[in-house]
């Protein structure tokens, strides 16, 4: 686990933009397709508008990624119909303005029950992508440590499908759609946002949570703090 610090959120964003946008570009030099993961929250939008711009400049200055396809994929989702607001896609998709035609959206499905839709999205991950690597995973810690919709000792860490359902969600509403730990720790790199004074409590106990969890089931060191806080034992 490595920590960034910096007081300005907006850099932060920009390098975190940086990095998934050049794993990105490794992945369409090898395969032509590449498949990444955004979480709403706070940054979300903000995350979503510099990959927008970020991966415009990549294809204009690059023709040979004229054709070239980007997968993405939602952390976690309000199991609410489509069209409603408060989804987290909805606000993420309408981020993406001007690269949208060389990106494929993956939304957690509304029809059935939530298990089916959970069911649905584990099994279309695994038509995707199978066992590959996500190339890059970016996320958001909450006040109480807890990542996409994986709350502290709400989530069983050992589950092994690819994506969860959330009956108990601390946050409104409860009932939510998660992307499993195994499978967001199966990625090249991953990126967690610990932004705020909020986050101070749980930053300062990263290890015994969620992002500590994670972080023990990514096999190469991949996984980077991005905070405006002090990295814990820096005070």
């Amino acid at each position: 686990m490595k920590y960034i610090s910096d007081p300005s959120d907006a850099n932060l964003v920009a390098l975190c933009a940086e990095n998934v946008i050049s794993a990105i570009g490794d992945a369409w030099s090898e395969s032509k397709t590449a498949h990444i993961v955004i979480t709403g929250g706070r940054t979300g939008l903000a995350i979503a508008k510099a990959l927008d711009l970020a991966l415009f400049k990549l294809i204009r200055e690059n023709s040979v990624f004229e054709g070239s396809m980007l997968h993405i994929w939602f952390s976690d989702e309000r199991f609410t119909s489509l069209d409603d607001l408060d989804r987290n896609d909805s606000t993420l998709i309408a981020g993406f303005g001007l690269s949208k035609s060389h990106i494929v959206f993956h939304r957690v499905g509304s029809s059935g029950d939530l298990e089916d839709a959970a069911n649905n999205y584990a099994s279309e991950l695994v038509l995707e992508l199978g066992k590959h690597p996500f190339d890059a995973v970016v996320l958001s810690m909450g006040e109480d440590g807890h990542i996409a919709s994986l709350f502290p000792g709400l989530f069983d860490p050992e589950v092994a499908t690819a994506a969860l359902a959330v009956h108990n969600s601390p946050k409104l509403p409860p009932l939510r759609v998660s992307t499993s730990l195994a499978r967001l720790a199966n990625a090249r790199h991953i990126f967690v946002f610990a932004l705020g004074a909020g986050k101070s409590a749980a930053l300062q106990n990263i290890e015994a949570g969620p992002v500590g969890l994670l972080d023990k089931s990514s096999p190469n060191g991949q996984l980077q703090i991005l905070t405006d806080l002090s990295a814990p034992g820096d005070n």
